[in-house]
């Protein structure tokens, strides 16, 4: 009871106590670089603001305390070839390793596709897009600016396949933002991205990636988020101004999501944040029924808890044990062939995101059909849109129920195939009507350089396969015609960018991707995995009826009583779960 008074004395402070760590080396800060981040007014940018982490508490909405060891954890030129010259044309070396095309895979389905790309912007920034997409002067008088340090655009071939006679030669890209750029490091230290979102699986699409995004979206009361009743469905307010693509004044809404950008993004991604969004106020009123005592704290943090663990689960025992091969997933740790708990957890495994997970897995770009079908409920097949021409128009849901149809379609609708061919629109027009031409795939390669990632041979050799000294030395895991392909564009073996050899590797046995990417993959993974004191592993059951709480079944005073002591001692709703 004594130190319980105590707490109660101490309160305040201890609730207010906050650690400033280095945003950069993920360290507390300490007084010599708070003076200079400070002088350089770059304290708000280069600092993470982390009140101690409780040592069962879990990640938080602005991702902090993923792992108590590392709690804060959640520009130079391009790399040059061997010859001194330019690396190749990114959209040279597309045209050359893949081709255009549409071809399906009824292996799996549009939804797919739709997980995957909610995946990436769960743990990855989009804002950078924005230097180039809307505006950019990168490509000024069709050829690519070298004055401006920002710009890294891609040269487009008089004789490109594509684009010979559209007259494009060029095509916008900058570089993403990085610690040197924001002041948060010397320039005389390797460029590093600097990544607004928390780099985990923890749905801050719909929850937001700080504390403060979190409060303007929360109900406060009952657990739940602000929510409004349209069409007999539930949605967030759509008053958000990232929408850009918005055919005004017929398509008004904009979704008031954790990440307003993320979630608006494009309309399969879109879909997929409502339904997890709703899922959380489901999950919410069912816990309040069941829990009358908790409070509007505990009843949000177990909802988007169990959400979260929801999409973990969703993540690694579906999306990518069928993306990498069941096999291969529990063989490499990935996934787990039990019903009971795993506790892999590992203090030493810092919470964050592999540059090279970044780039490497936009090898599902492949993944992507350019088309969105529509379906009515009994599978007539309705029409189709043209997903790059609905990139952030969410405005387009609510209208001739678009919505039900788009969701009827991404399950019925194949995806696009594994075979080196990506869709025209993705490979020619990404931008939709904001550029003449924009090749994402060229940008994948690109944005390897600019992340400052090492040549692929290099990869080869962290992930087992023997180094090359020849271009031949490649024909183990990649097919001889895209080794020719590259000896005609690359000065040297070691030139060979990361993605580029991504993108023409052979798929290993029961799965969809190459050796080097899985190899990737995987070691990214168990960092997610390893990394959090709580995830998907540890939930004590779905089924919500497990969560009873005995202490709201007293009557009497006792439930008043039991709110307060809560309020005031208990920083987490998960407590109980330990004992």
């Amino acid at each position: 009871m004594r130190v319980r008074v105590v707490c109660v004395l101490f309160y305040i402070h201890c609730a207010y106590a906050q650690v400033l760590y280095d945003a950069y080396f993920g360290t507390p800060l300490k007084n010599e670089r708070s003076t200079f981040l400070n002088f350089i007014n770059a304290t708000s940018s280069c600092v993470i603001r982390v009140k101690p982490c409780n040592q069962h508490e879990g990640r938080r909405v602005d991702g902090t305390c993923a792992n108590p060891k590392y709690p804060s954890r959640g520009g130079n030129t391009l790399r040059t070839s061997l010859n001194g010259s330019d690396l190749p044309s990114t959209r040279l070396l597309r045209t050359k390793l893949l081709s255009d095309g549409h071809p399906t895979d009824h292996n799996f389905n549009n939804l797919a596709s739709h997980f995957g790309v909610f995946a990436t912007i769960d743990n990855i920034d989009l804002t950078g897009i924005l230097r180039y997409t809307p505006v950019s002067d990168c490509c000024v008088g069709n050829t690519p600016n070298r004055v401006n340090p920002q710009c890294i655009s891609i040269p487009v071939a008089a004789d490109d396949p594509y684009l010979r006679r559209t007259g494009v030669r060029c095509m916008n890209l900058t570089r993403m933002p990085t610690f040197q750029e924001r002041g948060c490091i010397s320039n005389a230290i390797p460029a590093e991205r600097y990544n607004l979102v928390t780099p985990l699986l923890d749905l801050s699409v719909v929850y937001g990636f700080t504390n403060e995004r979190e409060r303007q979206i929360r109900e406060y009361k009952d657990g739940l988020l602000i929510s409004e009743k349209r069409n007999v469905a539930e949605y967030p307010p759509g008053t958000a101004r990232d929408c850009i693509g918005n055919k005004r004044p017929i398509e008004n809404i904009c979704y008031e999501f954790g990440d307003t950008m993320g979630g608006n993004i494009n309309s399969g991604v879109t879909l997929v944040t409502l339904w997890f969004f709703r899922e959380h106020n489901r999950l919410a009123h069912k816990l309040a029924e069941i829990n009358p005592c908790w409070t509007d704290q505990q009843l949000f943090e177990t909802a988007r808890y169990i959400n979260i663990a929801e999409w973990q689960h969703l993540f690694y025992y579906e999306l990518m044990a069928d993306l990498l091969g069941r096999e291969n997933a529990m063989r490499t740790g990935i996934i787990y062939d039990t019903q009971g708990y795993v506790n892999d957890f590992d203090e030493n495994y810092e919470p964050g995101v592999y540059h090279e997970y970044i780039v490497g897995s936009r090898w599902f770009h492949t993944f992507q059909d350019g088309r969105s079908d529509l379906y009515s409920s009994r599978g007539y097949y309705l029409g189709s849109r043209t997903a790059v021409d609905d990139a952030l128009r969410s405005g387009i849901l609510e209208l001739n129920n678009t919505e039900a149809d788009l969701t009827q379609g991404a399950f019925r609708q194949p995806s696009h195939k594994f075979d080196y061919v990506i869709d025209p629109d993705m490979a020619e027009r990404i931008a939709g009507e904001l550029h003449t031409a924009l090749d994402l795939s060229a940008v994948d390669i690109a944005r390897g350089r600019d992340q400052g990632l090492q040549p692929y041979n290099q990869y080869r050799k962290l992930c087992g396969l023997p180094y090359a000294h020849k271009f031949e030395d490649f024909h183990d895991v990649i097919f001889p015609d895209k080794v020719e392909q590259m000896r005609r564009i690359y000065y040297d073996v070691n030139d060979v960018d990361l993605m580029a050899a991504i993108y023409s590797e052979k798929l290993i046995d029961g799965g969809f991707v190459g050796p080097t990417l899985f190899c990737i993959i995987v070691q990214n993974m168990l960092q997610w995995r390893r990394n959090e004191i709580r995830s998907c592993k540890a939930i004590p059951s779905m089924d919500l009826t497990k969560w009873t709480d005995e202490r709201c079944s007293h009557k009497d005073n006792k439930q008043n009583d039991y709110e307060k002591e809560h309020m005031q001692y208990s920083s987490s709703p998960y407590e109980s779960w330990e004992s």
